[in-house]
């Protein structure tokens, strides 16, 4: 590793930039008499790019978490079109990947057994839902190109780029504070987008002044509704918090509670129920780490029958009598019985890979009640449909296995405040995959960013 750095930190960098860019002069010199302007740029652009973050890798991270909350920000070139955020991950990924292969050339011996579980975390289990995934392209017959990019793009890709990458970017505690600091900032702007749209809110009602998505002018970074802000806010806030921890000043402690405070209010706005669910979820967490060793069944169970007592009282006098809510609600519902039935017909290896809104399309019910058919709200509908009780079994163990690592690490965890720093790593973890039950990003860098943070925050900190 201290050649890399040498390479990357001394002259030898400066030369090899100056190499690449003579090259690419080279070939933009070259190219431009046989090949479209535009896609030399794109080149130019794809190799500079990768080069400066071969060199800062960490400034890469930063850089695909600033821009990981805007989905709907893409690319859009011909029929090509990607969201920046991937673009930048994958980016990042060949720069890292330079890097490993240079490091793996100069000291080869060090690469056994050890390196790969610890640059590929979960790598076992990732494995067996792409495996079962890939079994279920057997039914995407005729339409096979179509079933394996799906299988690459999101699925693997989704590891590859937004688990594998921060394990093997953030070297230290420092780099992690700073991507924490990242998410942070982000989480900020997207709660200031919210607020816009309650400063801005027209219409009858006090449904007015829901936070949704603020489009300036014809730009709606976010897109999607006001999961959007919500899904988002959710992972940020633990996280928020966990800087907090972290901070020794007292002033600076003050600035994480008004973010804290601000971002819950926003959320509270949204009127998301995921996103209340995924808070409340988080709480729990927290009280139960905080309050574990006096732990009283008959008390917990006690507050649990109040609490959806209330809750269940709020929704039929209030939610209940929201056209809105009406209406969604009786969308999952079928979404959800379209899902059982298709799996009852294929149980075990699913109908293939992206085959739901298909399926929702060709069920007359749907069609004539709500129109163009939409994506599985939750991951469990939507793997069980397409890729089966395998696929459903195999994510299970791969969320199953992430959970158990954080879980270890917060229990191995010598220090009491390195408990209570895994302790927020958990409750973003729980936070992001309940509110994947109910949310269309499973496999997005939306759930899997703050996840991959997470997991090498938990190997940090929990060395003790």
């Amino acid at each position: 590793m201290d050649q890399i750095k040498k390479l990357f930190q001394s002259g030898e960098f400066g030369k090899f930039a100056i190499a690449v860019f003579i090259g690419l002069a080279a070939f933009s010199l070259l190219a431009v008499n046989f090949v479209p302007p535009e896609y030399i740029m794109a080149v130019d652009v794809a190799v500079i790019v990768t080069l400066a973050m071969a060199f800062y890798p960490l400034g890469g991270l930063c850089l695909v978490v600033l821009l990981y909350p805007f989905i709907n920000w893409q690319l859009r070139w011909g029929d090509f079109n990607a969201p920046y955020v991937d673009l930048a991950a994958l980016f990042l990924f060949f720069a890292v990947a330079l890097r490993s292969a240079i490091n793996f050339v100069n000291e080869p011996e060090r690469q056994g057994k050890t390196w790969l579980l610890k640059k590929w975390p979960a790598i076992i289990f990732a494995g067996l839902f792409f495996a079962a995934s890939a079994l279920a392209i057997i039914h995407n017959y005729p339409d096979w190109p179509s079933a394996v990019k799906y299988l690459l793009r999101p699925l693997v890709f989704f590891y590859l780029m937004f688990v594998i990458l921060p394990v093997n970017v953030i070297k230290d505690k420092a780099q992690f504070r700073v991507v924490l600091k990242t998410f942070l900032a982000v989480g900020l702007v997207v709660a200031f987008i919210g607020f816009l749209s309650v400063i801005f809110a027209s219409g009858p009602g006090w449904f007015k002044y829901r936070a949704m998505p603020f489009a300036f002018g014809d730009f709606n970074p976010l897109g999607g509704n006001h999961n959007a802000i919500a899904e988002i806010l959710a992972a940020v806030i633990p996280l928020t918090f966990l800087l907090f921890l972290l901070s020794e000043k007292i002033k600076n402690r003050g600035w994480y509670i008004l973010a804290i405070l601000f971002m819950v209010i926003i959320l509270f706005l949204t009127l998301s129920r995921s996103g209340w669910l995924a808070l409340i979820v988080e709480l729990v967490i927290l009280y139960f780490i905080r309050y574990r060793h006096k732990f009283n069944i008959y008390a917990a169970a006690s507050f649990v029958m109040v609490f959806l007592l209330v809750l269940l009282l709020a929704y039929f006098t209030v939610w209940q009598y929201v056209d809105w809510t009406r209406t969604s609600n009786a969308n999952r519902l079928l979404l959800s019985s379209i899902s059982w039935n298709n799996f009852l017909d294929r149980p075990f290896i699913g109908h293939g890979l992206n085959s739901f809104q298909r399926l929702v399309g060709s069920t007359f019910v749907y069609e004539v009640e709500f129109g163009d058919p939409l994506e599985s709200h939750g991951f469990v509908q939507k793997i069980l449909t397409e890729s089966g009780l395998l696929g459903l079994l195999s994510f299970f163990s791969l969320l199953g296995y992430l959970a158990y690592t954080y879980i270890k690490s917060y229990m191995n965890a010598r220090h009491l405040s390195a408990k209570w720093i895994i302790a927020c790593l958990i409750m973003m973890f729980g936070g992001m995959v309940v509110f994947e039950l109910f949310s269309t990003s499973y496999f997005l860098a939306v759930m899997w960013l703050p996840i991959g943070v997470g997991l090498r925050g938990v190997e940090l900190y929990g060395e003790g």
